[in-house]
Order: structure tokens, then sequence, then C-alpha cells
């Protein structure tokens, strides 16, 4: 039987992870000086000059994952079917994924810190994040999600943002063949294999790990570490094999 996650705490690392993935990949499409990619100059002159693109990326990025929380699988193709006869905009269609107004609300004020961070031209740490996240009010019933579906959501987050955030430049997302986590083909290994450990982190433990200790070549080891177990690394492996495949195809 594989574990609950809260899920707030889905919720949450879902939102951290579209803003991390899609700035990340703005920024690599179109800084090429190493050292100015993460400066506080170079975030905050992107994230204003993309603005207006946010939004749809965000959209586009986040119904399914959020709707994936809340219904069927099955079921989510006809809800956002029936909520666009019925003529809702992106935010209401949002809405409708979060499945109730108190996880929107929670999602609102994590997409609202996520990106203000950014317009200031800075990131939250991991550890920033964990002890910031909107949590469940007291009075609400515990709510949770299948750890290996939060896994395996949280992968396509960030696949798909980096993905969509390399894509405004109008070029193709550049896929590097040559990098591997076990079977896994990424794209463009360094910054990818980045941002999922960063995800897998804040879905999986409560708080940051120090990789201080573990060899920065021996990927395995340090996705081990924030996955905790084998089972967790073998799901977030064979999801990414399946994004990258899926998205080869766009």
């Amino acid at each position: 039987m594989t574990e609950k996650i809260d899920k707030y705490k889905v919720q949450a690392a879902l939102v951290r992870s579209f803003f991390d993935a899609f700035s990340h990949g703005v920024i690599e499409s179109q800084v090429e000086d190493r050292k100015e990619k993460t400066t506080p100059q170079s975030v905050k002159k992107l994230m204003l000059e993309h603005y207006e693109h946010i939004a749809p990326a965000f959209f586009d990025t986040m119904f399914f994952p959020l709707a994936a929380m809340n219904y069927k699988y099955e079921d989510i193709a006809a809800l956002a079917r029936e909520a666009q006869q019925r003529g809702d905009d992106m935010m209401a269609l949002v809405r409708t994924a979060c499945g109730d107004e108190a996880y929107y609300n929670a999602m609102v004020e994590e997409y609202k810190r996520n990106f203000s961070m950014l317009l200031a031209g800075k990131y939250l740490s991991n550890a920033d994040h964990l002890e910031g996240y909107v949590r469940k009010a007291k009075e609400e019933t515990e709510a949770s999600v299948d750890s290996d579906r939060a896994i395996e959501l949280t992968v396509r987050v960030v696949m798909f943002a980096y993905v969509r955030g390399l894509r405004q430049t109008g070029e193709s997302a550049r896929f590097d063949r040559s990098a591997h986590l076990g079977q896994v083909h990424p794209l463009r290994g360094a910054t990818l294999f980045r941002l999922m450990l960063d995800a897998m982190n804040i879905l999986l433990l409560d708080e940051a790990v120090d990789f201080a200790d573990a060899e920065a070549t021996d990927l395995a080891s340090l996705f081990l570490k924030v996955c905790q177990t084998q089972h967790n690394f073998t799901v977030m492996t064979n999801e990414m094999d399946r994004t990258y495949s899926e998205l080869m195809k766009e």
C-alpha cells in the first residue's frame, strides 16, 4: 500500500514547482551567461517581460494536476467540457479543478507568494517554502493524495512548466539525449535534475535536505535522499520517462 500526503502539501508543491520550473525555462532560453541566470536583476527583468504569459502557462500546466487530486482521471475531460460550455474563464476552470473554495483560496495564496517573490527577483528556498505554505484550517477534515499520484503529478508539472518556459522565446524545447538518470532521457539534464530534486524534497519531506555530504555527480544517491525509498524513486523515474515521451510528440 502506498503512503498518503496531505492535499495542501501536494498542492503547494505543485504551485511552487510550476513557478520554479517555468521561470528557469524562461531564463535558460534567454540568458547565456551562467553567472547571470539567477541574479535578482535577471529574474525580475524576465518575469516582468513575461508577466502576461504566466497565467496562461499556469492554467495549461496546472489544470489537469489540480483536477487529478480531486476527481477520477476519467471524469476530468467531462468536467472541463461542462465548464467550457458554461463559458467559464481560466480562473473559474482552476477553481473547479481545486474541488472546493478552501483549496482554491490556498492555491491562490501559493500563486501570489511564489509570483511576488519572482517579481522581486528572488526564489523561495525549500526551507522557506516548507515553513510557510498554506495548511488546512483546524476545522477542516483531513484530506490526502496517494503518494504515487502526487509524485507523478509533480513530475508532470516540473517538466511541462520547464518546457513552456523554454518555449517563450518561440524556440522548441531543447532535449539533451546524452544525459541519463537510470533509463531517463531528460530535457537539458542539469537544470531539470535540480528542479526535480527540489520538487521531490518539498513534496516528500518536511524539511530541506542538506546535500553537503552527497556526491553531486551521483544523481541516483541524491534522488534517493529526497525520494526516501526505492519505490518513490522508481515512480519518479518512470513518470519522467512517460512525460518525456509525451513532450517529444508535441
